[in-house]
């Protein structure tokens, strides 16, 4: 297989750049992870509530 059509195949550019700050997926993921640990700690307390 031609290394081209290998180096395409894998999706790097060969381009490197030095980041500045986070990606917005990062981010996201960040967000996410802080609202999934919020709701599932709220669904624990009321789970073992005792009324």
């Amino acid at each position: 297989m031609p290394l081209a059509v290998m180096t395409a195949a894998n999706g790097h550019t060969d381009v490197i750049t030095p980041r500045t700050h986070p990606e917005l997926s990062d981010i996201a993921l960040f967000v996410f992870a802080i609202a999934a640990i919020w709701l599932l700690r709220n669904l624990m307390r009321r789970r073992n509530r005792k009324d």
